[in-house]
């Protein structure tokens, strides 16, 4: 039996979806995630057991990312209908299997005395194949789903394979290599972060020596550094790889629902407030990573003080205390020995999480790392937005090492890139033209801006250059122009004229 395409879902089911459709980019953990939609999917229609089982691209092997059930085994389900949903990339709704000839011969079925169930494919453009399937069932009574139900089921697939095809392509970023590898070698990168600067090398060291290790790391750095990155790689590299790996912005939340979102809570704490697993003890045996701490307040540095020492998390309303193996990870933006002078952070709250720290330079300390980063961006774009680039102009590359990144760092480079990529030309080579404005001023006085051969430029050309770039600092306003040159106005227009650059 497959769904009526007109079936309306209540507005109670219409809240749930929308309310779970908000959190799908606010999760960073996909597991997470997914065992929080399998739960709410199984509870609102009254299964006993649901699953979200992934297939390779021929549909011949699954893997059971979440699970849950009611009662007794919750990892066991058919195939026999798990295969008719992959072939068909159809749902299939059974209120009676016992008594359904679609699966009269399914010994799977009969195995695991299967009464009623429903199956829905996760399906995702471009993909042939779905996958996998959302699947629900029910073994304790005969069930009878009704179509609403089968609708509410497909949605959520929908919502399942958004939520896991995202967590792939973020994969697939973080672990991206550049195509210059044969240049750089491996030697250069660490779990899809680049450098090949000594200050870069000393922190892929200082990373190699606590990958296996429990302690809490401290990672400071300006903004777009790649603090979370490293994070990431400490842990993906680690002992704790197979378990989860949680990351939050401590600036993002009021501290009432950070304490929360952290510790969990019981129904009835505050306004709203359900009964819920922390993200600490969602993150048991893995890791927490907690970014921009210093805006944490002193009440729940306080408490995650006492959760270091103790290693057990109590939630918010609650009085029982659960251990809980959790390796925390801390980042921050600012200067924390500025911040305990100012009085805005706690001093022993800051011995206790900084056993170790590595600190991420800023971009404008590691420019040997710029060209690699520059063909790494630009090999990606190029690629995204199926451009022909290639390479850089050398005006355009030295223009990009000597710039200083003093706004979001590595980010700031990426955005530069993908700038140039989106509005140049379609060509093999990034000229200095097609970068942005600040760039191309900043290209510094007193050096010589060679051609693309390398050649040092006539006395004529260099003129022009400099004229360009005074221009550019003005706005094009040739009177300021002429008073920052030290000569008269009718000169440069002379000058101007003479070079063929107007009036």
């Amino acid at each position: 039996m497959t769904k009526n395409k007109e079936v309306e879902l209540s507005p109670e089911r219409l809240k749930i979806l929308f309310q779970i459709s908000q959190r799908i980019n606010k999760i960073s953990d996909i597991k997470i995630l997914l065992d929080e939609l399998l739960h709410t999917a199984i509870t609102s229609i009254g299964a006993e057991r649901g699953m979200i089982i992934l297939t390779n691209e021929r549909g011949e092997e699954y893997q059971t990312v979440a699970s849950e059930s009611l009662k007794g085994e919750h990892n066991v389900f058919s195939t026999s209908i798990v295969q008719a949903v992959i072939k068909d990339k159809k749902m299939l709704l059974s209120e009676d299997l016992r008594t359904d000839p679609r699966f009269k011969d399914a010994e799977s079925i009969k195995g695991l005395n299967i009464l009623s169930c429903v199956c829905v494919p996760l399906i995702i453009p471009g993909r042939d194949t779905p996958l996998g399937t959302l699947y629900v069932d029910q073994r304790i009574y005969v069930r009878t789903f009704t179509p609403e139900d089968a609708t509410f089921i497909e949605a959520f697939a929908n919502l399942a394979a958004i939520a896991i095809n995202n967590a792939k392509q973020v994969e697939q970023l973080v672990g991206e290599n550049i195509r210059l590898r044969s240049e750089i070698g491996k030697k250069y990168e660490f779990s899809g972060i680049i450098g090949k600067s000594e200050i870069m090398q000393k922190v892929f060291r200082d990373m190699e020596k606590v990958m296996n290790d429990n302690c809490t790391v401290l990672i400071t750095g300006e903004s777009g550094t790649g603090k979370e990155l490293i994070a990431r790689a400490i842990h993906n590299n680690g002992d704790r790889k197979d378990k989860p790996f949680i990351a939050i912005n401590c600036g993002a939340l009021p501290e009432t629902l950070l304490e929360a979102e952290l510790f969990g809570s019981m129904k009835g704490a505050f306004t709203g407030a359900v009964d819920k697993k922390g993200l600490l003890q969602a993150a048991d045996g893995g890791t927490v990573f907690l970014d921009e701490i210093p805006h944490t307040s002193h009440a729940m540095q306080v408490k995650l003080l006492r959760f270091l020492q103790d290693r057990e998390v109590r939630r918010v309303g609650g009085i029982k205390t659960i251990p809980v193996d959790v390796r925390l990870i801390c980042a921050s933006n600012q200067d924390l020995h500025k911040a305990i002078q100012d009085g805005r952070f706690r001093q022993d709250f800051y011995y206790r999480i900084n056993v170790i720290t590595i600190n991420i330079p800023p971009l404008r300390e590691r420019r040997d790392d710029i060209p690699i980063l520059a063909q790494h961006f630009l090999d990606k774009f190029a690629k995204e937005k199926k451009k022909q680039f290639t390479q850089f102009d050398k005006n355009a590359l030295d223009s990009l090492i000597h710039f200083d990144w003093t706004g979001n760092n590595v980010r700031e480079l990426e955005n530069e890139i993908e700038r140039a990529v989106i509005f140049a030309p379609d060509r093999k080579t990034i000229l200095l033209d097609d970068l942005s404005e600040k760039i191309r001023e900043d290209t510094g006085a007193g050096e010589f801006v060679t051609d693309s051969r390398g050649a040092v430029p006539t006395y004529e050309n260099f003129e022009k250059q400099y004229i360009k770039s005074v221009l550019a600092r003005v706005k094009g306003n040739k009177a300021e122009a002429a008073r920052l040159m030290g000569i008269p106005r009718s000169t440069l227009r002379s000058k101007m004229r003479k070079l063929g650059m107007g009036k």
